[in-house]
């Protein structure tokens, strides 16, 4: 399909030549989204590998036209660079194949995966805490630069890589890069390369890695909004879904909803319609509903009247207008019901969780205030 239909990925092939001076080599496609794929490239000036994410030809458009702020907010995290924030090396555009469109492309440091990909939801306490002490790191840099992530989330924590370019070079002989056979597409013939990601490592030897926030390809300035509509509808805040006003601290309330998802394996909030007493609501109402359970508040009338959808579901007393009745819900005991962590630390983590999940987003602490945890500590 064309890039105007949304679609438009370039057709690299290996051992291709990009960028000034046709620095970087394509050796294998690491991986892919709905919007760009992620190439292995050596970089013929410094010898060494680095990672290429080529964008779509309708998400390079989309920068063109100041809809996407990809790679503005990486310029911002990468001056200075922080080794918890994905690092841009290089970015240039190159043009396309076929009906594909012209493709930006993002030359950054070379990563060993995500969690999601490498290990799945539920990760031992102590390895769990690292990731969520490098992620707010990277978070609380982030913020320092102007830059909201919106889109934190288990696909968008990678692992840091310790292969060296030997290393790299030894598992490319040991298995070459491929591609799948040829199938028919809108421009012809075309042979798509596999996905061939970097080994991860073991839960073990997760201990000894470092991690790092990266795609920001849904990022936006603190002070400029391109959307409202952000974040996975499991880890968005409650300003998002009542069409409030939002800053830096809806990164807060996900890096909360992730703390839980990191240590226990499923999700706090599960934004499905549900029956409470024989009161039915909606999925929207549901996980207001869930919110008010959770964090034993109530949303105030200040900031009902600033959500310009708070009207379909609070009357004026700013309740729920369907009035379900309210449970209260103890983080800590439902930490203990899932057997991952001591009383000690459930009452730790129930803690953090209190301090991210605040209805308000004023009452939420920073993310370098967040960093001196006790939760964190040791």
């Amino acid at each position: 399909m064309p890039c105007e239909h949304g679609h438009g990925f370039p057709l690299l092939e290996f051992g291709e030549s990009l960028g000034q001076d046709r620095r970087y080599k394509i050796v294998r496609k690491l991986g892919w989204g709905m919007n760009s794929s992620t190439w292995l490239v050596y970089d013929q000036q410094s010898q060494t590998y680095l990672a290429l994410k080529a964008l779509t030809g309708h998400c390079t458009q989309c920068v063109q036209k100041g809809l996407s702020w990809e790679l503005k907010a990486l310029t911002r995290v990468s001056s200075p660079p922080h080794k918890h924030c994905l690092q841009l090396k290089d970015s240039f555009t190159i043009p396309g194949k076929g009906s594909a469109g012209s493709h930006l492309c993002l030359v950054t440091s070379l990563l060993a995966g995500d969690l999601k990909s490498v290990w799945g939801p539920r990760l031992p306490l102590p390895l769990a805490k690292r990731i969520l002490l490098h992620t707010l790191r990277g978070l609380a840099h982030a913020h320092r630069s102007g830059v909201v992530h919106t889109d934190l989330k288990p696909d968008n924590i990678f692992i840091g890589n310790v292969m060296l370019t030997g290393d790299i070079d030894s598992l490319l002989q040991a298995n070459s890069s491929r591609r799948h056979e040829a199938e028919a597409s809108y421009d012809g013939i075309v042979q798509a390369a596999v996905s061939q990601p970097l080994p991860g490592p073991s839960l073990e030897d997760g201990m000894s890695r470092t991690y790092v926030l990266a795609d920001f390809g849904s990022a936006q300035p603190i002070d400029q909004h391109l959307t409202d509509l952000i974040t996975a509808e499991s880890l968005r805040p409650p300003e998002i879904w009542l069409g409030g006003p939002w800053n830096e601290k809806v990164d807060i309330w996900t890096f909360g909803c992730l703390v839980f998802e990191l240590v226990v394996g499923t999700r706090l909030f599960v934004p499905e319609p549900k029956t409470v007493e024989n009161v039915a609501l909606d999925a929207t109402e549901s996980v207001l509903y869930q919110m008010m359970c959770f964090t034993q508040e109530d949303f105030t009338a200040e900031n009902l009247q600033v959500s310009s959808r708070a009207g379909q579901w609070f009357n004026l007393t700013c309740n729920l207008k369907k009035g379900p009745r309210l449970l209260n819900y103890e983080y800590a005991d439902i930490i203990d019901r899932y057997k991952v962590a001591s009383r000690t630390d459930a009452e730790s983590m129930g803690t953090l969780l209190k301090r991210c999940l605040r209805l308000d987003p004023s009452e939420r602490p920073s993310a370098e205030d967040l960093l001196s945890d006790a939760w964190f500590s040791g």
